[in-house]
């Protein structure tokens, strides 16, 4: 018996330790997409500035050729904008079996320890949509460039209400990703 329980000890230190390191590679990745799709957005927005000053200087149109390239660019941060919303999904299933395994190990009171600082140790948090989470406001700014993008897109074509629609846009993504996300907490068979 004494076997087993060193065995389970080991096993569960090894995946606490593991897990906690999925959990941090999570948060980072999110933060790398955000860095990487700003980067981009504004490399994508150099280069139609660059061909509208050329279309300008050599009086041809390139406006559905800028356009085509703002629409592709939309809907590789509209992927990545859901790649982020997942990325939470994983993070808080991790989190919250790390607080699962701490919790049993600080029921024991190990040599005393009481948990006074109120280190987590609920399975059921963190919540898999929180309003203020740093990964909400990197959603929140991924959204906002693929509305600001839409925007300038139906603004190059000379359509009203190009700002309507970015807001739109804008208010879909949050929406799609806080249903979403409020849907896992009622999930089961994980």
């Amino acid at each position: 018996m004494a076997k087993n329980a060193d065995a389970g000890l080991k096993f569960l230190q090894a995946d606490f330790d593991r897990c906690f390191e999925q959990a941090r590679h999570y948060d980072s990745q999110s933060v790398d997409i955000f860095k990487f799709l700003a980067t981009f957005f504004t490399v994508i927005a150099g280069g139609g500035i660059g061909l509208f000053e050329f279309a300008v200087e050599k009086h041809v149109d390139l406006t559905l050729a800028i356009v085509a390239g703002f629409l592709i660019a939309l809907c590789f941060g509209l992927g990545l904008f859901g790649l982020v919303v997942r990325n939470r999904v994983y993070f808080v299933g991790c989190m919250r079996y790390l607080n699962e395994q701490r919790r049993l190990f600080l029921d024991m009171k190990p040599l005393g320890f009481r948990n006074q600082s109120g280190m987590y140790t609920d399975a059921a948090y963190p919540r898999y949509f929180n309003w203020l989470s740093s990964q909400s406001f990197l959603m929140y700014a991924i959204a906002a460039l693929n509305a600001a993008l839409l925007s300038l897109v139906l603004a190059l074509l000379g359509q009203g209400g190009f700002l309507a629609a970015g807001l739109l846009l804008l208010a879909a993504q949050v929406a799609g990703a806080v249903l979403y996300l409020r849907a896992q907490e009622r999930r089961t068979g994980r």
